[in-house]
Protein backbone atom coordinates (compact mmCIF):
# COMPACT_ATOMS: atom_id res chain seq x y z
CA UNK A 1 0.00 0.00 0.00
CA UNK A 2 1.32 3.46 -0.88
CA UNK A 3 1.92 5.82 1.97
CA UNK A 4 0.19 9.10 1.23
CA UNK A 5 -2.29 9.51 4.07
CA UNK A 6 -1.89 12.28 6.64
CA UNK A 7 -3.38 11.48 10.05
CA UNK A 8 -4.52 14.27 12.36
CA UNK A 9 -5.39 13.71 16.00
CA UNK A 10 -7.34 16.46 17.74
CA UNK A 11 -8.93 17.48 14.44
CA UNK A 12 -12.03 18.86 16.16
CA UNK A 13 -9.94 21.05 18.46
CA UNK A 14 -8.46 24.49 17.97
CA UNK A 15 -5.13 23.68 16.31
CA UNK A 16 -5.92 20.26 14.83
CA UNK A 17 -9.01 21.61 13.08
CA UNK A 18 -7.03 24.39 11.41
CA UNK A 19 -4.30 21.91 10.39
CA UNK A 20 -6.83 19.50 8.87
CA UNK A 21 -8.50 22.25 6.86
CA UNK A 22 -5.16 23.44 5.47
CA UNK A 23 -4.15 19.94 4.50
CA UNK A 24 -7.42 19.48 2.62
CA UNK A 25 -6.87 22.83 0.93
CA UNK A 26 -3.51 21.55 -0.31
CA UNK A 27 -5.16 18.47 -1.79
CA UNK A 28 -3.74 16.04 0.75
CA UNK A 29 -5.46 12.80 1.70
CA UNK A 30 -6.47 13.51 5.29
CA UNK A 31 -7.64 11.12 7.96
CA UNK A 32 -8.79 12.13 11.45
CA UNK A 33 -8.92 10.04 14.60
CA UNK A 34 -12.14 11.16 16.31
CA UNK A 35 -14.12 10.04 19.32
CA UNK A 36 -17.51 11.08 17.89
CA UNK A 37 -17.75 10.63 14.12
CA UNK A 38 -21.20 12.21 13.88
CA UNK A 39 -20.03 15.38 15.59
CA UNK A 40 -16.75 15.45 13.64
CA UNK A 41 -18.62 15.14 10.33
CA UNK A 42 -20.36 18.44 11.07
CA UNK A 43 -17.11 20.22 11.87
CA UNK A 44 -14.56 18.93 9.34
CA UNK A 45 -14.40 19.21 5.54
CA UNK A 46 -16.24 16.35 3.83
CA UNK A 47 -12.96 15.19 2.28
CA UNK A 48 -11.59 14.15 5.67
CA UNK A 49 -11.79 10.41 6.34
CA UNK A 50 -13.06 9.80 9.87
CA UNK A 51 -11.78 6.90 11.96
CA UNK A 52 -13.40 6.39 15.34
CA UNK A 53 -10.91 6.07 18.15
CA UNK A 54 -9.35 7.71 21.18
CA UNK A 55 -5.74 8.55 21.96
CA UNK A 56 -6.20 6.95 25.38
CA UNK A 57 -7.20 3.62 23.80
CA UNK A 58 -4.16 2.11 22.00
CA UNK A 59 -6.16 -0.58 20.18
CA UNK A 60 -8.23 2.10 18.44
CA UNK A 61 -5.17 3.95 17.13
CA UNK A 62 -3.44 1.20 15.16
CA UNK A 63 -6.12 0.90 12.42
CA UNK A 64 -5.93 4.67 11.84
CA UNK A 65 -2.21 4.39 11.05
CA UNK A 66 -2.65 2.15 8.00
CA UNK A 67 -0.99 3.74 4.96
CA UNK A 68 -0.04 6.86 6.93
CA UNK A 69 3.01 8.86 5.87
CA UNK A 70 2.72 11.78 8.28
CA UNK A 71 1.01 12.36 11.64
CA UNK A 72 0.00 15.64 13.22
CA UNK A 73 -0.57 14.81 16.87
CA UNK A 74 -2.60 17.78 18.09
CA UNK A 75 -4.95 15.96 20.46
CA UNK A 76 -4.64 17.05 24.04
CA UNK A 77 -6.39 18.42 27.08
CA UNK A 78 -5.70 22.16 27.06
CA UNK A 79 -5.18 24.18 30.20
CA UNK A 80 -8.67 24.79 31.49
CA UNK A 81 -10.58 23.83 34.57
CA UNK A 82 -10.93 20.08 35.19
CA UNK A 83 -12.34 18.64 38.39
CA UNK A 84 -10.06 15.61 37.92
CA UNK A 85 -6.45 16.68 37.37
CA UNK A 86 -5.59 13.12 36.36
CA UNK A 87 -7.20 13.66 32.97
CA UNK A 88 -4.23 15.79 31.92
CA UNK A 89 -1.80 12.90 32.40
CA UNK A 90 -4.12 10.35 30.76
CA UNK A 91 -4.66 12.44 27.64
CA UNK A 92 -1.51 14.52 27.29
CA UNK A 93 1.20 12.13 28.44
CA UNK A 94 -0.23 8.65 27.94
CA UNK A 95 -2.14 9.69 24.83
CA UNK A 96 1.12 10.89 23.31
CA UNK A 97 2.84 7.62 24.21
CA UNK A 98 0.01 5.70 22.55
CA UNK A 99 -0.01 7.74 19.33
CA UNK A 100 3.76 7.87 18.91
CA UNK A 101 4.17 4.17 19.71
CA UNK A 102 1.59 3.33 17.05
CA UNK A 103 3.36 5.64 14.58
CA UNK A 104 6.69 3.92 15.28
CA UNK A 105 5.13 0.50 14.81
CA UNK A 106 3.53 1.62 11.52
CA UNK A 107 6.85 3.09 10.29
CA UNK A 108 5.38 6.56 9.81
CA UNK A 109 7.84 8.96 8.19
CA UNK A 110 7.37 11.83 10.66
CA UNK A 111 5.22 13.01 13.57
CA UNK A 112 4.63 16.71 14.18
CA UNK A 113 3.71 16.95 17.86
CA UNK A 114 1.80 19.96 19.21
CA UNK A 115 3.41 20.72 22.55
CA UNK A 116 3.37 24.04 24.41
CA UNK A 117 5.50 27.01 25.41
CA UNK A 118 5.01 25.90 29.02
CA UNK A 119 7.76 23.25 28.87
CA UNK A 120 10.47 25.92 28.72
CA UNK A 121 12.13 27.80 31.56
CA UNK A 122 12.23 31.53 32.18
CA UNK A 123 11.81 33.79 35.20
CA UNK A 124 8.64 35.84 35.55
CA UNK A 125 8.46 38.38 32.71
CA UNK A 126 11.49 36.70 31.12
CA UNK A 127 11.94 35.32 27.60
CA UNK A 128 11.49 31.74 26.43
CA UNK A 129 13.89 30.16 23.95
CA UNK A 130 14.03 26.58 22.69
CA UNK A 131 17.37 25.79 24.31
CA UNK A 132 16.08 26.24 27.87
CA UNK A 133 13.89 23.24 28.72
CA UNK A 134 12.57 23.36 32.28
CA UNK A 135 13.74 20.26 34.15
CA UNK A 136 11.86 21.23 37.31
CA UNK A 137 8.21 20.22 37.75
CA UNK A 138 5.88 23.00 36.67
CA UNK A 139 3.20 24.34 39.04
CA UNK A 140 0.11 22.96 37.27
CA UNK A 141 -1.08 19.48 36.34
CA UNK A 142 -1.49 20.56 32.71
CA UNK A 143 2.09 21.82 32.47
CA UNK A 144 3.53 18.76 34.20
CA UNK A 145 1.62 16.49 31.81
CA UNK A 146 3.12 18.28 28.81
CA UNK A 147 6.61 18.11 30.30
CA UNK A 148 6.14 14.37 30.81
CA UNK A 149 4.74 13.95 27.29
CA UNK A 150 7.86 15.48 25.75
CA UNK A 151 10.09 13.24 27.83
CA UNK A 152 8.12 10.18 26.69
CA UNK A 153 8.27 11.38 23.09
CA UNK A 154 12.05 11.62 23.31
CA UNK A 155 12.25 8.00 24.47
CA UNK A 156 10.22 6.88 21.45
CA UNK A 157 12.21 9.15 19.13
CA UNK A 158 15.39 7.47 20.34
CA UNK A 159 13.92 4.19 19.10
CA UNK A 160 13.79 5.56 15.54
CA UNK A 161 10.69 7.73 15.17
CA UNK A 162 11.17 11.15 13.51
CA UNK A 163 9.49 13.75 15.75
CA UNK A 164 9.32 17.52 15.37
CA UNK A 165 7.92 19.58 18.24
CA UNK A 166 5.82 22.71 17.76
CA UNK A 167 5.44 24.79 20.94
CA UNK A 168 2.75 27.45 20.55
CA UNK A 169 2.01 30.23 22.97
CA UNK A 170 -1.64 31.00 23.85
CA UNK A 171 -3.62 30.22 20.67
CA UNK A 172 -6.81 32.04 19.64
CA UNK A 173 -9.02 32.33 16.57
CA UNK A 174 -11.81 30.53 14.68
CA UNK A 175 -12.36 27.08 16.18
CA UNK A 176 -15.02 24.45 16.91
CA UNK A 177 -14.13 24.73 20.62
CA UNK A 178 -13.95 27.84 22.74
CA UNK A 179 -11.58 27.42 25.65
CA UNK A 180 -8.58 29.38 26.84
CA UNK A 181 -8.11 32.69 25.06
CA UNK A 182 -11.26 32.31 22.94
CA UNK A 183 -13.25 32.05 26.17
CA UNK A 184 -11.82 35.43 27.18
CA UNK A 185 -13.26 36.98 23.99
CA UNK A 186 -16.67 35.44 24.66
CA UNK A 187 -16.90 36.42 28.32
CA UNK A 188 -15.62 39.93 27.67
CA UNK A 189 -17.98 40.65 24.76
CA UNK A 190 -20.92 39.18 26.70
CA UNK A 191 -20.20 41.41 29.72
CA UNK A 192 -19.26 38.43 31.89
CA UNK A 193 -15.77 39.60 32.82
CA UNK A 194 -16.05 42.20 35.59
CA UNK A 195 -12.30 42.22 36.19
CA UNK A 196 -9.30 41.62 33.96
CA UNK A 197 -6.50 39.49 35.40
CA UNK A 198 -3.09 41.09 35.88
CA UNK A 199 -0.05 40.03 33.91
CA UNK A 200 -0.09 39.02 30.28
CA UNK A 201 0.93 36.39 27.78
CA UNK A 202 2.41 35.69 24.38
CA UNK A 203 -0.29 34.89 21.83
CA UNK A 204 -0.49 33.34 18.37
CA UNK A 205 -3.37 33.42 15.88
CA UNK A 206 -4.54 29.95 14.88
CA UNK A 207 -4.01 30.32 11.11
CA UNK A 208 -0.32 31.14 11.45
CA UNK A 209 0.03 28.41 14.05
CA UNK A 210 -1.43 25.84 11.64
CA UNK A 211 0.75 27.03 8.77
CA UNK A 212 3.80 26.60 10.98
CA UNK A 213 2.74 23.02 11.72
CA UNK A 214 2.62 22.22 8.01
CA UNK A 215 5.99 23.89 7.53
CA UNK A 216 7.40 21.83 10.41
CA UNK A 217 6.37 18.68 8.55
CA UNK A 218 8.49 19.65 5.55
CA UNK A 219 11.23 21.91 6.91
CA UNK A 220 11.51 21.05 10.58
CA UNK A 221 14.44 19.07 11.91
CA UNK A 222 14.05 15.80 13.76
CA UNK A 223 14.09 16.40 17.51
CA UNK A 224 13.93 20.19 17.24
CA UNK A 225 11.43 22.42 19.02
CA UNK A 226 9.83 25.51 17.49
CA UNK A 227 8.23 28.19 19.65
CA UNK A 228 5.38 30.17 18.07
CA UNK A 229 4.12 33.61 19.06
CA UNK A 230 2.89 36.68 17.23
CA UNK A 231 3.44 39.11 20.09
CA UNK A 232 3.22 39.58 23.84
CA UNK A 233 0.25 41.47 25.24
CA UNK A 234 -0.84 42.43 28.73
CA UNK A 235 -4.29 41.24 29.73
CA UNK A 236 -5.36 44.86 30.18
CA UNK A 237 -4.24 45.73 26.64
CA UNK A 238 -5.84 42.59 25.20
CA UNK A 239 -9.19 43.50 26.80
CA UNK A 240 -8.85 47.07 25.55
CA UNK A 241 -8.11 45.88 22.00
CA UNK A 242 -11.02 43.41 21.94
CA UNK A 243 -13.48 46.07 23.10
CA UNK A 244 -12.08 48.80 20.82
CA UNK A 245 -12.74 46.54 17.84
CA UNK A 246 -15.84 44.72 19.06
CA UNK A 247 -17.70 47.34 21.08
CA UNK A 248 -16.25 50.79 20.38
CA UNK A 249 -16.81 53.12 23.30
CA UNK A 250 -17.11 50.47 26.00
CA UNK A 251 -14.51 50.80 28.72
CA UNK A 252 -12.42 47.73 29.52
CA UNK A 253 -12.85 46.15 32.95
CA UNK A 254 -10.43 47.23 35.67
CA UNK A 255 -7.44 45.02 36.38
CA UNK A 256 -7.78 42.97 39.53
CA UNK A 257 -4.84 42.89 41.94
CA UNK A 258 -2.93 39.63 41.89
CA UNK A 259 -3.48 39.01 45.61
CA UNK A 260 -7.27 39.22 45.20
CA UNK A 261 -7.37 36.73 42.34
CA UNK A 262 -5.01 34.49 44.29
CA UNK A 263 -7.50 34.39 47.15
CA UNK A 264 -10.39 33.77 44.76
CA UNK A 265 -8.56 31.00 42.88
CA UNK A 266 -7.40 29.24 46.05
CA UNK A 267 -10.78 29.41 47.74
CA UNK A 268 -12.93 28.49 44.75
CA UNK A 269 -10.94 25.51 43.44
CA UNK A 270 -11.84 23.07 46.26
CA UNK A 271 -15.49 24.18 46.18
CA UNK A 272 -15.61 23.82 42.39
CA UNK A 273 -14.42 20.24 42.65
CA UNK A 274 -17.13 19.40 45.17
CA UNK A 275 -20.03 21.24 43.57
CA UNK A 276 -19.06 20.91 39.92
CA UNK A 277 -18.94 24.55 38.85
CA UNK A 278 -16.21 26.32 36.86
CA UNK A 279 -14.24 28.82 38.96
CA UNK A 280 -13.94 32.40 37.76
CA UNK A 281 -10.19 31.80 37.45
CA UNK A 282 -8.47 28.51 38.17
CA UNK A 283 -5.13 28.47 40.01
CA UNK A 284 -3.39 27.18 36.88
CA UNK A 285 -4.78 29.97 34.74
CA UNK A 286 -3.68 32.59 37.26
CA UNK A 287 -0.24 31.02 37.47
CA UNK A 288 0.13 31.26 33.68
CA UNK A 289 -0.85 34.93 33.32
CA UNK A 290 1.31 35.95 36.26
CA UNK A 291 4.27 34.16 34.68
CA UNK A 292 3.93 36.84 31.97
CA UNK A 293 6.77 35.58 29.78
CA UNK A 294 7.74 36.64 26.27
CA UNK A 295 8.30 34.06 23.53
CA UNK A 296 11.21 34.35 21.13
CA UNK A 297 9.81 32.91 17.87
CA UNK A 298 12.84 33.80 15.75
CA UNK A 299 13.83 30.15 15.23
CA UNK A 300 10.42 29.35 13.73
CA UNK A 301 10.62 32.46 11.57
CA UNK A 302 14.09 31.51 10.37
CA UNK A 303 13.62 27.77 9.79
CA UNK A 304 9.88 27.39 9.13
CA UNK A 305 9.07 30.72 7.53
CA UNK A 306 6.64 31.55 10.33
CA UNK A 307 5.09 35.01 9.88
CA UNK A 308 3.58 36.65 13.00
CA UNK A 309 0.00 37.90 12.70
CA UNK A 310 -0.85 41.49 13.60
CA UNK A 311 -2.79 41.40 16.88
CA UNK A 312 -5.56 43.75 15.78
CA UNK A 313 -6.11 41.79 12.57
CA UNK A 314 -6.31 38.55 14.54
CA UNK A 315 -8.72 40.04 17.06
CA UNK A 316 -10.93 41.42 14.28
CA UNK A 317 -11.10 38.04 12.52
CA UNK A 318 -11.85 36.23 15.78
CA UNK A 319 -14.68 38.59 16.69
CA UNK A 320 -16.17 38.25 13.19
CA UNK A 321 -16.11 34.46 13.56
CA UNK A 322 -17.68 34.53 17.03
CA UNK A 323 -20.43 36.79 15.74
CA UNK A 324 -21.10 34.51 12.78
CA UNK A 325 -21.42 31.64 15.28
CA UNK A 326 -23.76 33.80 17.42
CA UNK A 327 -21.54 33.34 20.46
CA UNK A 328 -21.27 37.10 21.05
CA UNK A 329 -23.69 39.98 20.37
CA UNK A 330 -23.87 41.41 16.83
CA UNK A 331 -22.14 44.66 15.99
Amino acid sequence: MGRNVVLVTGATGLIGHAVAKRLVGEGRQVRALVRDAARAAKLLPKEVELVTGDVTEPASIAPAMAGVDLVFHAAGMPEQWQTDDGVFDRVNRQGTVNVLSAALEAKVRRVVYTSTMDVFAAPRAGTLVESRIDDEPKPTAYERSKQAAEREAEVIRARGLDVVYVNPSAVYGPSPVHVGLNDVFIRLLNRKMPLAPPGGMSVVYVDGCAEAHLAAAEKGRNGERYLLADTHVSNAMLAKTILEIGVPGRSPPPTAPAWLLGVVASASAPLARVFGFKPMIAPGQLSFVLWDVRVDASKAQRELGFVPQDLRDGVEKTIAFLRAERLVPPA
